[in-house]
């Protein structure tokens, strides 16, 4: 389980006020799912952590004097959203005594580097070594992305192994004018469907379903442009968790 906001601004108590700021900002990035912050969103989750000078910190002036520590990728109403720079990411991990190269992310890629070696789908494989140099380079977003795009090429397989009369009328559930004769012909089909399907014939249980729903829920809210932004203990999550059902 990662540290709370708590535990980790317990680490510079005391500090000038742009330490904490900026300690709020990460911890929210790696750990909360939020890679940019309004003013007032930082202000609260400080008092939410007991930061006992929280209600004296004027978050938006102290970011204004941050400097190349952090900028501004765009607009909640009429409220800037603030978002680390890696100058700043340097700058609150060297503040805690964290090493230059993030463990967590260091342990996500030896992770996924253990679980690409035994997939044998060689599709699957192509999209988890992209995955695997996404997560290398702190692209976690695209990482998610491409692990589902790995997952969601393992399970058609799958499926398509019950053969093309088997799969056709399985999906004719969902769309009574399904008629697949081919693979490729799994690409007409909403991926919701695939893993109904996937379900139905017994290649996943409902269990699994349930998780690998969720996951493709967040490959959807890492695929299109919006303010979500995992942090490695998600996408260290959603690798576990799809790899845990495919590739144990």
């Amino acid at each position: 389980m990662s540290m709370t906001l708590v535990e980790f601004l317990a680490t510079v108590k005391g500090a000038k006020q742009e330490t904490h700021v900026l300690s709020a900002l990460y911890w929210h990035e790696q750990y909360g799912g939020r890679g940019s912050m309004t003013a007032a969103e930082i202000k609260s989750s400080l008092a939410k952590a007991r930061v006992s000078t929280a209600k004296n910190i004027n978050a938006a002036e102290v970011l204004a004097r941050a400097g190349a520590n952090v900028d501004v990728v765009g607009n909640s109403g009429s409220a800037k959203l603030w978002q680390l720079t890696e100058t700043g990411r340097k700058a609150v991990r060297t503040l805690h005594g964290l090493p230059d190269d993030e463990p967590e992310l260091q342990h996500g890629v030896a992770d996924l580097q253990q679980i690409a070696a035994s997939v044998a789908d060689p599709d699957a494989k192509k999209f988890l070594d992209e995955a695997i140099l996404c997560l290398s380079v702190n692209a976690l977003r695209a990482a998610i992305v491409f692990v589902w795009v790995g997952a969601i090429a393992d399970v058609k397989s799958r499926v398509w192994a019950h053969g093309a009369v088997t799969v056709t009328k399985a999906f004719q559930k969902y769309n009574a004018k399904a008629n697949l004769t081919k693979h490729d012909d799994l690409l007409k089909f909403q991926e919701t469907d695939i893993l109904s399907v996937a379900q139905d014939l017994g290649v996943l249980d409902k269990s699994q379903r349930t998780i690998l729903g969720q996951a493709l829920d967040l490959r959807n809210q890492c695929g299109h442009p919006n303010k979500y932004w995992p942090g490695v203990s998600k996408a260290k999550a959603h690798i576990q968790d799809i790899a845990d059902i495919l590739w144990a």
